[in-house]
């Protein structure tokens, strides 16, 4: 049986059990899917995979190569195109998704409602990707060390606040709480001086001024802002607020809202409670191993801790095993009761730290649409199920994947904005 005659009513509601195996031009077709319901679509470079591994070229962010005529060495040549490849490794994800009864009744028929069930599927899996694309966090030993699909990729903002580059060095970090990145630190996109003459500023300024002129030559219509849509809609507040032509136009006429020539990503997947070291809080490592499955972790000191508080247990090296919990009781000088238990198992030997936070702050990244690099395999496998209980179809998929950032340099980034 073709795809087509898989993917009608009258086989589903037969509860058959059929593997649907994609051609090459299938893949393509689903993968467009896929990448019609991304955040990122028009906004990120997307690449479609034959293999297992594919090198992409860079777009040329890394910088130039001239130097004078005397001075240039193998080793500068080297160095330089080995900076322009990007090699993108393809890491298998598997998942599943229910199509109500209700759902395949209300569809059209025929191929439009093979268009229209490809569709449903492919909006669970862009949202869950685009999520995973960003915030995943590497070190996972193995497959089975792995809960989720956040524990599959060095994300985005993981690379960005952690790695850089040998050629073209890191990114540039900025903390809309410290004084030290801007005037006004409450932490929101746009703040208005409380004395004359009332100054506003807004923090897309000081991060576009950061970026370094040598990427700006590829044009600023050419980057973007990726912020949660609920900074976006603050920054519209503070324009209406201000009484602008510009803040007028945006909220009458709608259409893409922009700071300058830099249009702004509305993304969603970017959370608003990330966690931000509290002043004052408490803050310890793990000293002894903590088992995943019970709510003991044994910390080698308790100073600063209370019940009710909420804890991030992080290192960076063992990224993966990031954990967010609300403290139940203390036992002083010795361990934290959690009120859930661990998900995974804290070993002393990596003596991660333990910090009391707020769960209030998300980011933004200003860098070049096509810095940001997703690789898609064609190899794509789905499997159906009928369940009685459910009343409806259950779609196996699995689909391989991969994430990088041509260019660490040419980002600048956010950390701990605050939603108004």
């Amino acid at each position: 049986m073709t795809n087509s005659e898989l993917l009608n009513k009258a086989v589903l509601k037969k509860g058959l059990l059929s593997t649907i195996t994609f051609s090459p031009e299938e893949a393509d077709r689903f993968l467009d899917y896929v990448i019609d319901e991304s955040v990122f679509k028009n906004n990120a470079r997307i690449v479609k995979m034959t293999k297992a591994q594919k090198n992409v070229r860079a777009i040329g962010l890394a910088g130039g190569v001239l130097k004078p005529k005397s001075t240039l060495t193998d080793n500068d040549i080297i160095n330089t195109l080995a900076n322009d490849l990007i090699t993108l490794s393809a890491k298998k994800v598997r998942g599943a998704i229910l199509v109500s009864d209700d759902d395949l009744e209300d569809a059209p028929e025929g191929d439009a409602f093979v268009d229209h069930l490809l569709g449903i599927i492919a909006r669970q899996i862009s949202n869950e990707l685009d999520g995973a694309y960003y915030l995943s966090e590497p070190g996972a030993p193995d497959e089975a060390s792995m809960l989720d699909i956040y524990d599959v990729w060095r994300g985005w903002r993981y690379r960005i606040l952690n790695d850089t580059n040998a050629v073209a060095g890191g990114a540039t970090i900025l903390d809309a709480q410290s004084s030290s990145g801007f005037t006004l630190h409450s932490g929101y996109i746009a703040e208005q001086n409380s004395s004359a003459p009332y100054q506003w500023e807004i923090k897309f300024a000081k991060a576009l001024k950061k970026m370094p002129g040598k990427y700006k030559k590829l044009g600023l219509e050419n980057f973007r802002f990726f912020v949660n849509d609920q900074i976006e809609a603050d920054y519209v507040d503070a324009l209406s607020g201000r009484g602008t032509a510009l803040g007028d136009k945006i909220i009458l006429e709608g259409g893409q809202v922009a700071f300058g020539k830099v249009p702004i990503v509305s993304a969603p997947l970017m959370p608003v409670d990330l966690p931000m070291a509290k002043s004052g809080g408490g803050a310890t490592t793990v000293d002894e191993n903590s088992a995943a499955g019970q709510k003991v972790l044994k910390v080698a000191a308790t100073t600063g801790f209370a019940s009710g508080d909420k804890i991030l247990i992080y290192k960076k090296e063992v990224g993966y095993k990031r954990e967010i919990h609300e403290v139940d009781s203390v036992e002083s000088g010795v361990s934290l009761t959690l009120k859930e238990n661990l998900a995974y198992t804290h070993l002393a030997a990596d003596a991660e730290a333990v910090t009391e936070v707020t769960l209030d702050t998300t980011d933004c990244l200003l860098t070049h649409k096509d810095n940001l690099i997703i690789g898609l395999h064609r190899d794509i496998k789905m499997e159906t199920q009928r369940d009685a209980k459910l009343e409806g179809t259950i779609f196996f998929y699995s689909l391989r994947a991969d994430v990088a950032v041509e260019n660490l340099n040419a980002c600048v980034f956010i950390k701990n904005l605050k939603v108004k």
